[in-house]
């Protein structure tokens, strides 16, 4: 019978309770292992990504990803009458058990799948792929990504047949794993478009194109005050991540904004940061790499700027709008995610300084993200209400800022 290699990263290490699968690779081979086929994707799990330092995905590159359930059938038809092969297979087993039962898919036991960690144990004594990869001179360059490990683990196959394919209990195995009874379809497998690693292009100004882009019947000042609101909680960090730079999308969408007028409000916020920093009479070097960033950000350009300034400068006296983030003592501020301080030292310091936290309201002030595009159900439900999200690395500057006012 012919082989099916799967390997999937993960959010954590219990599907039983709140992890999920981040991506899926799948390699397909012939009973003398020649490789057939191999096929990968992320998957948008709908909450927070976990330990990204150890699987490498960016929250930024899930926003397009199927979700498990969309992808469920064309994976059971990829292992379908094949024997499944996975590297410590009792945890990639167990997420697959959960996410076909969170699919909606009858299946009532655990996967059955050899396990290539348990034999290699049993036959050179190493366990972790990349030692069983050291040990037979396999290729490994990119572990912790589904499909390489995949990749290699199917390499790693016929030097366990040929070390223990003799045996009883290898055959015993085998025979288990390959008389296991897949659920069926819950529909017509259909294709679905793979989302892969790096896929979604960095392109810092995609949102802006987008924007400038369309054409929509003309809006009103309140549409323009709800982009330009919209556009001072992405700019908190002085970047706009996938997320924030869609909803900038919908927020000119819903407004009506002409792609001109999208230009206007982006100078006048650019005058704005402007006036700010001209609010002493000096605009010194950290206040002057504030405006830069602000501007390229925007799409503008130094004699942008210094038009700005010059706006600015021309303003003395006359009343304007502040458009900087300031917390007060009181206000809610929310992390979510693995971040550099754990959330329990991150909250003890907070309280400590009289700011205070808890879940995601409507009066939250803020919420720390490991990833500015968090999928957690924190980040979500602040999007929804329009509360900024913002980096770890932005919170420290906002809080420093926070503690000199006090």
């Amino acid at each position: 019978m012919p082989f099916a290699v799967i390997d999937f990263e993960t959010t954590g290490l219990v599907p039983e309770r709140t992890d999920r699968v981040v991506e899926v690779g799948i390699v397909l081979a012939d009973d003398n292992w020649q490789i057939e086929d191999e096929w990968t994707t992320l998957v948008n799990p709908r909450r927070d990504l976990g330990p990204v330092h150890i699987h490498g995905i960016n929250a930024g590159d899930l926003l397009d990803a199927p979700e498990f359930a969309d992808i469920g059938d064309h994976i059971l038809h990829l292992l379908s009458g094949r024997t499944v092969v996975a590297h410590n297979a009792s945890f990639d087993m167990r997420f697959l058990h959960a996410e076909l039962l969170r699919a909606n898919y009858a299946v009532l036991d655990r996967p059955a799948a050899v396990c290539s960690m348990k034999w290699a144990g049993r036959t050179i004594g190493a366990a972790k792929l990349a030692h069983c990869c050291e040990a037979f001179d396999i290729p490994l360059a990119d572990a912790h990504a589904a499909l390489c490990d995949a990749r290699a683990t199917a390499q790693l196959m016929p030097h366990l047949m040929a070390m223990c394919g003799n045996t009883s209990d290898w055959f015993d195995d085998l025979q288990r794993c390959a008389t296991y009874g897949w659920p069926t379809a819950l529909r017509p497998v259909s294709h679905v478009a793979p989302v892969l690693r790096g896929q979604a292009v960095c392109d810092p100004h995609e949102w802006l194109r987008a924007v400038l882009q369309a054409a929509w019947i003309p809006g009103n000042p309140e549409g323009e005050a709800a982009y330009l609101l919209t556009l001072e909680n992405a700019l908190l960090d002085r970047s706009i991540s996938r997320s924030e730079g869609r909803q900038l999308l919908g927020a000119a969408e819903s407004a009506g904004l002409r792609p001109e007028t999208v230009d206007r409000l982006h100078r006048q916020y650019l005058r704005e940061v402007a006036v700010e920093a001209l609010d002493d009479g000096v605009v010194t070097e950290s206040e002057r790499r504030d405006l830069d960033l602000v501007a390229a950000v925007l799409g503008f350009v130094s004699h942008d700027v210094e038009q700005a300034l010059q706006w600015a400068a021309a303003q003395t006296g006359e009343p304007q709008r502040n458009t900087a983030f300031t917390l007060r003592p009181g206000d809610r501020v929310v992390f979510t995610g693995d971040m550099a301080r754990s959330r329990e030292q991150w909250i003890a310091t907070i309280v400590a300084a009289g700011l205070t936290t808890g879940g995601v309201a409507k009066s939250t002030r803020l919420v720390v993200a490991a990833d500015a595009d968090s999928l957690s159900r924190k980040a979500v439900k602040a999007r929804e209400y329009g509360i900024p999200v913002v980096s770890e690395a932005a919170f420290e500057r906002i809080y420093e800022g926070y503690l000199r006012s006090l």
